[in-house]
């Protein structure tokens, strides 16, 4: 019997192409999908270990900001008021508002409901994969950004799930109070590669560390607070440079 009849496409009929957008979008998953295993781990475990599990994964799938829910999260549990808490995550997102400015072009001629809609998956890794595809616009982007946002989605708010889940399997480890900062660590490393953001990183951490011992509630805020505001000062000088 010949099979390879059987798999060819029937007369008058071609086989669907592939589509490149969705290709794309899922492969960009796959390569970022390590860093956002490890922080759904150590957000999951920690949630749950402080009793916030179901705040956990809620949050994971409504906001779709790993370092702002921690951040908030973190306060909460610290005893800080819920709005300190909350103005807290909205300073960690800040950066969003950058991310946004970058990709504004591209929403820009997209219809009106992908640009209501669609910017609520801006973050971190998004933004990064979307800025190494500028060859997709239209109806190709719009492709590729459902891909990409949801896909991603789906691997974040599935890790925190899980990890939440099997918290109480989990044997209380030292080393896993660490683990928050290591991650940490590893994504700011890679992003200082200048001095400006040496020096944004360096007065962060030290107005982070001095305000821990005033009001350590404030502690994360004024830490990124005075990171920002180094980094917006420093930005002219960069750029005349």
């Amino acid at each position: 019997m010949d099979t390879t009849a059987a798999s060819r496409p029937a007369p008058g009929r071609r086989a669907a192409p592939r589509d490149p957008a969705r290709r794309d979008a899922l492969r960009d998953t796959v390569a970022v999908s390590p860093g956002l295993l490890a922080f759904g781990v150590f957000l999951g475990l920690g949630a749950a270990r402080t009793g916030q599990g179901p705040e956990a994964v809620i949050g994971a799938l409504l906001a779709f900001g790993g370092s702002a829910q921690l951040t908030t999260l973190t306060g909460l549990h610290l005893g800080a008021g819920l709005l300190t808490a909350l103005v807290s995550g909205i300073a960690v997102n800040a950066r969003l508002l950058l991310y946004g400015a970058v990709l504004a072009p591209r929403f820009q001629a997209q219809p009106r409901w992908f640009r209501w809609t669609a910017p609520a998956l801006v973050q971190d890794q998004t933004f990064l994969s979307a800025t190494g595809r500028p060859a997709y616009d239209g109806a190709a982007f719009r492709r590729y950004w459902w891909w990409l946002g949801l896909s991603t989605l789906a691997v974040w708010t599935g890790s925190v799930l899980v990890c939440v889940l099997v918290a109480p399997l989990v044997p209380d480890l030292p080393h896993l109070v660490l683990m928050g900062t290591a991650l940490f660590v590893a994504m700011l490393v890679p992003r200082l590669v200048d001095r400006r953001s040496v020096t944004a990183a360096v007065v962060a951490g030290a107005t982070a560390l001095a305000a821990h011992q005033v009001a350590p509630s404030f502690a994360i805020l004024a830490g990124t607070l005075a990171g920002l505001a180094v980094a917006v000062a420093a930005a002219p000088r960069a750029a005349r440079s």
